[in-house]
């Protein structure tokens, strides 16, 4: 007798939570295996693959195409760290500081999108315009190192002092900051607020008619990816141990971040950080690589890849994938 579609089903998300289980304990025996040079790009890859997650929440499923999330990046790093090299403040109080001020600063670009009732690209570009000013003021402020930026003390693995023990830690934490990252969309999706912000994404002015709130949703979203987004920036600051703010703050972080979202697929749970593996590895290479001889590599890369995700599937590789799972198993039943 046939299996019934439940039953197939079942089995499937059973299969599918053994294999999660088993790539993230494989994932997490990685750093004793590694070269440092590998285990390096993988952490990085780990901090775009969370950046690119926690700018779904507004940029995939909200659909708000914010161009301001350097400036939630750069809050978490520079804020956190300033604080501590300047008043000597315990970087997870700094963090909590950061997050803070982003997650203001998050409702504060919601709101001024909700009272002007901004487009598409009236929003992207007053976000851009908030992630230049900051990237401006930052570098031309001492307080934040100026452009000169800031060196944090040396990493000696003391946990409470915010510090991980080098590259080994530094990537399980961001492995399960990115799993928290990936946990919140999926949250997200599950609950009213992930129906309410895929509404305002689809047609704002019937989600309004309908009794969805506009503002509190929109704000909620930015406030959740800006203290999501700021937590991953103070990582990755005490990772480097220096704090670069022509890196850290630059909108051109914003823009490789959308890219990988874009390329994974918005609006998913997977998506994002899926364009974030396929796409951070190869940049990191391509830099190593070809740095000195071919710079831009890389970016000429992303386009061609770009490129050829929008010809094959527009929506992005995760939803092309899906929907070949999906066909197979209309087939099998």
């Amino acid at each position: 007798m046939s299996s019934t579609p439940p039953a197939r089903s079942s089995r499937r998300s059973h299969r599918s939570r053994i294999v999660l289980r088993l790539v993230a304990a494989l994932a997490a025996l990685l750093p004793l295996v590694l070269p440092n040079y590998y285990l390096h790009i993988l952490t990085i890859t780990l901090v775009y693959a969370a950046l690119a997650s926690a700018w779904n929440i507004v940029g995939g499923i909200a659909g708000q195409i914010s161009l301001a999330h350097s400036l939630f990046v750069g809050c978490g790093a520079m804020l956190s760290s300033a604080l501590l090299v300047r008043y000597g403040l315990n970087m997870w109080l700094g963090v909590l500081v950061s997050a803070a001020a982003a997650a203001a600063l998050g409702a504060a670009v919601s709101f001024i999108d909700y009272r002007f009732r901004l487009g598409h690209l009236s929003f992207a570009l007053i976000t851009m315009a908030f992630a230049e000013m900051a990237e401006i003021y930052v570098t031309g402020t001492e307080f934040f190192g100026g452009a000169s930026g800031l060196f944090l003390p040396k990493d000696t693995g003391n946990f409470l002092a915010f510090q991980f023990g080098g590259g080994r830690g530094a990537f399980w934490v961001m492995l399960v900051v990115t799993a928290l990252c990936l946990l919140v969309n999926l949250a997200i999706l599950c609950s009213p607020l992930g129906y309410y912000l895929r509404s305002i994404r689809d047609n704002e002015n019937a989600a309004q008619a309908i009794g969805v709130g506009l503002l509190r949703n929109k704000v909620l979203a930015m406030m959740i990816s800006a203290v999501l987004t700021a937590l991953i920036g103070a990582i990755y600051a005490r990772y480097l141990a220096f704090v670069d703010p022509y890196l850290l703050v630059s909108p051109v972080l914003t823009v490789e971040i959308i890219l990988f979202a874009t390329v994974g697929g918005l609006g998913s749970v997977v998506g994002p950080a899926l364009g974030a593996f396929l796409l951070a590895p190869l940049g990191e290479i391509l830099r190593g690589h070809f740095g000195g001889s071919l710079p831009g590599l890389h970016y000429f890369i992303y386009g061609a890849i770009v490129v050829s995700v929008i010809l094959i599937s527009p929506a992005g590789i995760w939803p092309f994938i899906e929907a070949r799972l999906k066909k197979k198993d209309a087939k099998a039943a």
